[in-house]
């Protein structure tokens, strides 16, 4: 697969569009601008990994780990698992070319009318929900969103999930996710492999079977004329001569910490400016802009919450389950796990809306993780001693749009 991003020296100094950052919202924003034919720039501070390049051991990923405190910064500014730490809520990110979509789960759900009947959302979309089933057609053509196929193996943690789904009188369904299981060519032309059933979806896929954004929209936004730089963390935004001006470090991944620069800060210009950095990243640039004079809202930082999300372990149980990635290992056919999530048990009813909803899914701990888990866990702990702690996965969010 051919590198996306350029030598920080090769940037304009303006462009049409900048979008900051190069998850989900980054990504798809800038292939179909870039589409439409306007110049385009994309902004990531994590670095560009590929497969093979993705840690599958206990060293390799601490290298890769970095960790926000109220007190302190700990590891590279570049490293693909980003942990914000706090007395309420601990936030997992992923940092890197494909943001989060590099480190999540694979599932691609499309919520319910039931989502967007919230009054949070605007009126033309709580009225009519199916204004955005085209783009979610269009989306999970594009992620190749597809069930674990009957055909391959039986998944010794999908046939446990079948026996919680038979207590509970529930069948046990196979839901879309966003990994290939046949060789050859995505939907974009780029040449991707099939599952091959490791357990490491969300510590990188180093098979090229999972479908990142790195495999699809950042390379047709690449392809039509995007220009990609890594390892550049913007600071602000702020109007300048009726343009955008974005402010950024160049990062230095050796650095001792987060905040390590290797030069210092320079600035781009854009006619319209998206911010998809994250719900953090977005934010920390938007409450820094603020300082600088930029208009926002008073509610700039307020009602974050987690994403509903309940991770439970079991331990001593009655069949071997193998739900612990591979890591170094080469898979083998008594030894496969399957990809992290893989079967569905669905508990939500008629009056979900009323009485809340739950969805069990199985799981899996990336090999790489295995040993270091128990070490967050503990972290984890030490934190909790005065409280309950949550912790949360950054999903899709809406980019913030700043235009001229």
């Amino acid at each position: 697969m051919e590198i996306l991003s350029r030598p920080i020296d090769k940037m304009l100094d303006h462009y049409s569009v900048v979008v900051v950052g190069s998850g989900y919202g980054g990504a798809i924003t800038a292939a179909r601008v870039a589409r439409a034919g306007q110049d385009v720039c994309i902004l990531e501070r994590g670095k560009e990994m590929h497969p093979g390049e993705y840690p599958n051991s206990g060293l390799s990923a601490l290298r890769e780990i970095q960790v926000h405190t109220p007190k302190a910064d700990h590891g590279s500014a570049a490293g693909m698992f980003d942990f914000h730490v706090g007395p309420d809520i601990t936030v997992v990110s992923g940092c890197g070319l494909g943001g989060t979509s590099l480190i999540n789960g694979n599932v691609a759900l499309e919520p319910g009318d039931s989502i967007f009947a919230d009054e949070r959302w605007p009126r033309p979309l709580r009225d009519n929900p199916e204004a955005l089933r085209p783009f979610m057609r269009a989306a999970k053509e594009m992620l190749g969103s597809n069930p674990y196929p009957l055909s391959w193996p039986e998944l010794p943690k999908l046939r446990t999930l079948a026996l919680v789904a038979d207590s509970l009188n529930r069948p046990l369904s196979r839901p879309d996710i966003n990994v290939t299981f046949v060789d050859g060519p995505n939907a974009v032309g780029v040449r991707q492999n099939a599952c091959a059933l490791c357990g490491d979806c969300c510590s990188g896929c180093n098979y090229g079977a999972k479908n990142t954004v790195l495999m699809n929209y950042l390379p047709d936004a690449h392809w039509h004329g995007a220009h990609v730089f890594t390892e550049v963390a913007v600071r602000s935004v702020e109007r300048w001569q009726g343009q955008w001006r974005v402010a950024y470090d160049v990062t230095d991944g050796a650095g001792d910490g987060p905040g390590s620069t290797g030069n210092a800060p320079r600035s781009v210009l854009a006619d319209v400016v998206v911010l998809a950095a994250g719900t953090l990243g977005s934010t920390e640039i938007l409450l820094r802009s603020r300082d600088l004079g930029l208009p926002v809202s008073d509610r700039l930082g307020r009602g974050f919450s987690g994403n509903g999300d309940v991770l439970a372990f079991a331990y001593d149980t009655d069949e071997r389950v193998h739900n612990t990635g591979l890591g170094q290992h080469i898979p083998r056919e008594d030894t496969l796990v399957g990809p992290a999530i893989a079967g569905l048990v669905d508990l939500r009813g008629p009056d979900a809306d009323k009485n809340g909803t739950l969805i069990i899914e199985d799981g899996t701990i990336p090999g790489a993780l295995a040993a270091v888990l128990p070490m967050a866990m503990d972290a984890a702990a030490l934190a909790d001693l005065d409280g309950e702690t949550a912790v949360s996965y950054t999903h899709l969010t809406l980019p913030t749009i700043l235009r001229v």
